[in-house]
């Protein structure tokens, strides 16, 4: 606390093995998470949720109690996935999220071990691949000036070495990047402008590494469960899942952003979005915007003709994409859309 004005600085402290403290002076506090090192065989997500205590309880459920792993990942925001191989041009030193919190709050990291807080929540990847901050499964240091490493073992290349995934995590006054309002939601990949009046500048940078030639488009929804209004009277008339959903989705799709490029290659684009609403993107792996086409894939698993995770958060507004059907290689790498925006002034 600062004796002169009573305010509190922000703060980040250790109260625990692996249970942290955010405090902030206006009753928020923004918490930065940068990858800092990266040495695994798999794909992984991380993700933080809040707790009741030092002792990392939910509910009255404490870590290793049945149930636990199913509490932490409902109340799961996810940081990003960490791919094992970037593509040419991609700078992976500019991945970071940006999450804010309660001042006061309590949190805990957790990491999903070749899969995401998708996956799991939709059973497609076993909840024993959840791994939380506890000795065994992370090195935490403190480096001072609020700010940790958190350096995790998977299991994948040396099963001692806690290199597989690096972070540093850490308090900050920069704002949360327009766009991101959802991202740390399950199935939340997406651009959301509702707070906005006016028009956003977009701009949009591809990557590839894949033989396919995908486009990712972006299409309009009205709400974060991925609806469509096809009538214009602002609310969804059609649901992820539901017949005909591809082609709304295809119909509303921003008719100027189509973006695609060479393989190894990087392309760009620079275009305005209308404030206002949320934009979900979608992934045609080597095929033409035909809804007849069984590999359109969605952010939304229920969209999906197999089901499947194809699109994850790689950081604030970056964009992976798996293009193989029923998850291939689940890579995620195969497309990879880093998207800016500011406002129209």
């Amino acid at each position: 606390t600062n004796p002169d004005d009573g305010t509190v600085n922000d703060s980040l402290s250790l109260i625990s093995d692996d249970v942290f403290n955010i405090k902030g002076n206006d009753g928020k506090v923004t918490l930065e998470i940068k990858l800092t090192g990266l040495n695994s065989n798999s794909v992984n997500e991380l993700g933080v949720f809040t707790v009741d205590d030092a002792s990392g309880t939910i509910d009255g459920i404490a870590p290793g109690e049945s149930g636990y792993a199913e509490k932490a990942l409902a109340k799961g925001q996810v940081i990003f996935s960490t791919i094992t191989n970037f593509p040419a041009g991609f700078d992976a030193a500019s991945i970071e999220k940006l999450i804010e919190f309660e001042s006061n709050d309590n949190l805990r990291f957790y990491l999903v071990k070749d899969g995401s807080t998708d996956s799991v929540l939709n059973n497609n990847t076993p909840i024993s691949n959840v791994l939380f901050a506890d000795p065994s499964d992370v090195r935490i240091t403190d480096l001072g000036t609020n700010s940790f490493s958190l350096n995790w073992e998977d299991g994948s290349g040396n099963p001692s070495g806690f290199e597989d995934l690096q972070i540093q995590v850490q308090v900050t006054d920069q704002a949360i990047p327009l766009g991101t309002a959802g991202q740390n939601k399950p199935q939340g990949e997406s651009l959301d402008l509702r707070g906005i009046a006016g028009s956003v500048n977009a701009n949009f940078v591809v990557n590839r590494e894949a033989s396919y030639n995908n486009f990712v488009g972006f299409y309009r929804v009205t709400d974060a469960n991925g609806g469509i209004d096809t009538n214009g009277d602002g609310t969804a008339d059609i649901l992820p899942g539901q017949d005909g959903y591809v082609q709304a989705a295809l119909n509303g799709r921003v008719s100027d952003i189509s973006l695609n490029t060479n393989n190894g290659g990087t392309a760009e684009l620079n275009t305005t979005l209308q404030g206002g609403a949320i934009y979900v993107p979608f992934l045609v792996a080597d095929g033409g915007f035909d809804a007849n086409n069984p590999n359109i894939y969605f952010a939304f698993l229920g969209a999906n003709s197999d089901g499947v995770d194809h699109v994850r958060m790689l950081g604030d507004n970056i964009f992976g994409f798996e293009d193989l059907r029923g998850g291939g290689d689940r890579d995620f790498n195969d497309v990879i859309v880093k998207v800016n925006l500011t406002p129209v002034v």
